[in-house]
């Protein structure tokens, strides 16, 4: 036994010695070359391990810095790519290929004035080399200036025609703009220069599925896969582009044969967004509770789980949820995508909005996130935003129709419209069959003020969609502003003919017929829809309308009475409801309405402002403020909410305050008198006696009358003004 214990004692010293006697290079040599083999084995968390322990041995040989950061780009390990690359950088300044590829990383994490500094350093350098006008176009894009990257790539291309980069860039670029032919041309330039290239087999697959040509698209799927290490991501893509078309059977059989072919835990983890896509929340669940029964905390599962909750409206628990898997692993950007919607459906745009720049952030290729912060800044009227981020959306995938929309709702919003034909007209050119592109050309003919135009238009959206009652709507409406009243009215008898029991129908007919002032037609028409649908709460809502426009007062009443009947949690016929009772001067009635409105709807301006009114004139006027300053931050340009909050002010005593809004209100609705007199007597509070009077005067001769007319005939008589 001793000797056994003296033995192996032996061989530990032996070792020890063994050990201290290696040099530094032989140690980095045997740690490298096992990282190598790794690399082979595609083990590249490992392969990094090993490349460090080499680098630890030999820290400045910039050879294995090179391959750290190689080896971290395929696991997603930015902050040792940069570490590695800066490293190399510093070793051997005059290594080319690591300048541009640190000014690469910097474009991707947003460090634009780094980029450009490699991108000067660059050109300086070798001016004869494509990587410096690479990295200026990658700045061109972000900054959105699209003509001067392109201008910049066709420099590069012309330096190294081999080159595919260059060749590739441009033909997304013009993919994303529309322009097919260009697209087609240089997709099959790079096809040439690199026909083993599964990037290029990708990125032109993608482009013949959006082009409709789904076949020849799934053909270059397959060559990727055998040209590449990766089948599973690009596997992964091709059932992505199933799903940008629809084609939810193609995508989940895509995904499934992954499953089988590779056990691949990301192919899971697709499967289960693909059914929450389509709705078959019941269908992820078990592959959420698979994920979260071998690890309890996984971030993967933590997530389904909420994106579960999501989708069943459960926002309190998707929220909880989300921030958990990000407390686990910050890194991922979906969450921080979720979560923003999360955000954004309770109404809390800017916390939303942090959360969407942050997924962009860590994933600037996060195509739903720039798409999302799009539709948000739209909302918001913020077109010059919502324009770069469509763009970016839509360079990243030029296929996504939605972006494609997106991009020119953002151009229309900024009234530039010569751009938003463009992208309009392409859709409408590249999917001919679809009625959006259309559509979107007729609403922007309609804002031009080209009606006719417009229902031609609205025809042939109307011709691939007959049953889209929008659409035929919009398509009635135009004809009607184009003096083709009677052409509408012929359409309209067309449908009806063939569907005379369709109550969605004869509301169209009933909305036509008040368009023209028809209101006894109007009637006539909601009564129908009333026949066929009595148990749809918006028939009685729409006739009830009508009621009012006839001053039908009891039945406008008794309709939305109706309405409410058979559905409690419509905030406008409760609003509706209540500007009747408070015409009835049941004030008390008509408030409760209102507040319930509100409740139902914090967008809904007219209650918050009815009820801001309402509550002024009981002198119950702090809560009578809150509504009012509720109602001008969801409209704050609306001069008659501007009216009501300055009266709220003003009862209150607090002049200065009032009189602002008071003079605007007064400026922009001129010929309400109500409106003029309350300017009048704020004028009078701020000592402004004369302008007062005037002010009296013009209020006094505005047809309609106001109840405060007898005393401002008094006051205009003893020529004071006062209240």
């Amino acid at each position: 036994m001793a000797r056994w214990l003296l033995c192996l004692s032996f061989i530990f010293f032996s070792a020890f010695l063994i050990s201290c006697s290696e040099a530094p290079s032989e140690r980095a040599a045997r740690h490298e070359s096992r990282g190598d083999r790794y690399v082979e084995q595609e083990k590249f968390r490992e392969a990094v391990i090993e490349y460090k322990n080499a680098v630890r041995a030999t820290p400045d040989n910039p050879a294995i810095h090179w391959k750290i950061a190689k080896a971290a780009s395929q696991v997603g390990d930015p902050s040792t790519i940069f570490t590695s690359l800066s490293r190399v950088v510093q070793l051997d300044p005059t290594d080319f290929e690591a300048q541009w590829s640190l000014g690469d990383f910097y474009l991707a994490g947003g460090k634009t004035d780094e980029a450009a500094t490699l991108a000067e350093r660059l050109l300086a350098a070798r001016p004869q080399h494509p990587a410096g006008y690479l990295l200026r176009a990658g700045l061109a894009l972000g900054a959105d200036r699209v003509e001067d990257a392109i201008g910049l790539l066709k420099q590069a291309a012309e330096l190294n025609p081999t080159m595919v980069r260059p060749l590739l860039t441009l033909a997304n670029i013009y993919f994303a703009q529309q322009e097919l032919k260009q697209a087609a041309g240089w997709y099959d330039r790079a096809l040439k220069v690199a026909p083993s290239s599964a990037d290029v087999r990708v990125a032109r697959g993608r482009f013949l599925f959006a082009t409709g040509t789904t076949d020849e698209g799934r053909k270059e799927f397959r060559k990727a896969v055998e040209l590449s290490r990766d089948q599973e991501q690009i596997r992964l893509v091709l059932a992505e582009q199933y799903v940008a078309l629809g084609r939810w059977d193609d995508a989940e059989l895509e995904v499934v044969g992954l499953i089988t072919d590779m056990n691949s835990h990301n192919a899971r983890k697709a499967l289960a967004e693909l059914k929450l896509t389509v709705g078959q929340v019941a269908e992820t669940k078990p592959l959420m509770k698979a994920i979260l029964e071998a690890d309890a905390h996984d971030p993967a599962g933590l997530y389904l789980k909420g994106r579960i909750a999501l989708a069943e409206n459960d926002l309190l628990q998707a929220i909880s949820l989300f921030e958990e898997t990000i407390g686990r692993n910050a890194a991922l950007a979906g969450p921080h995508l979720y979560l923003g919607l999360a955000r954004l459906a309770q109404g809390r745009a800017d916390s939303a909005q942090d959360e969407l720049r942050e997924a962009i952030r860590l994933q600037p290729d996060n195509e739903a996130a720039h798409l999302t912060l799009a539709k948000l800044y739209l909302a918001q009227q913020k077109p010059a935003e919502a324009e770069k981020e469509a763009w970016q959306a839509l360079r990243l995938n030029p296929a996504n129709l939605e972006a494609a929309v997106l991009y020119g709702d953002a151009f229309v919003l900024g009234k530039n419209w010569t751009k938003a034909e463009e992208v309009y007209g392409a859709i409408v050119r590249q999917l001919p069959g679809q009625p959006i592109g259309y559509v979107k050309m007729a609403a922007l003919r309609k804002l031009q003020a080209r009606p006719a135009e417009a229902a031609q238009l609205f025809s042939q959206a109307l011709s691939h969609a007959p049953d889209d009652l929008i659409v035929l709507q919009d398509y009635l409406v135009s004809l009607v502003e184009s003096k083709q009243a009677q052409q509408a009215d012929r359409v309209l008898d067309q449908y009806l003919t063939k569907a005379p029991r369709d109550p969605n129908l004869w509301r169209l007919a009933g909305r036509m017929y008040v368009s023209q002032g028809k209101t006894d037609q109007a009637e006539q028409a909601f009564r129908k829809a009333v026949d066929f649908a009595p148990a749809l709460a918006l028939v009685h809502y729409e006739l009830g309308q009508v009621y009012l426009l006839q001053g039908k007062w009891p039945a406008a009443a008794s309709a939305f009475q109706t309405a409410l009947n058979k559905d409690e949690t419509n905030s406008e016929v409760h609003t509706a409801l209540g500007v009747v009772l408070a015409s009835q001067g049941r004030v008390d009635a008509a408030n409760v309405h209102y507040k319930r409105a509100f409740q139902l709807n914090p967008q809904n301006v007219v209650a918050a402002n009815n009820l801001a009114a309402s509550l002024s004139e009981q002198q119950d006027l702090d809560d009578a403020l809150g509504f009012a300053r509720d109602a001008l931050a969801l409209a704050p340009s609306n001069p008659a909410i501007k009216d009501t909050l300055g009266w709220v002010y003003y009862k209150q005593g607090r002049f200065d305050k009032a009189y602002p809004f008071l003079a605007e209100a007064s400026a922009a609705l001129p010929q309400h008198p109500v409106v003029r007199y309350h300017h009048a007597v704020a004028l009078a509070k701020i000592g402004k006696q004369e302008e007062a009077l005037s002010e009296l005067k013009t209020a006094l001769s505005l047809p309609g009358g106001f109840p405060e007319a007898d005393r401002a005939a008094r006051m205009l008589a003893a020529n004071k003004v006062e209240e």
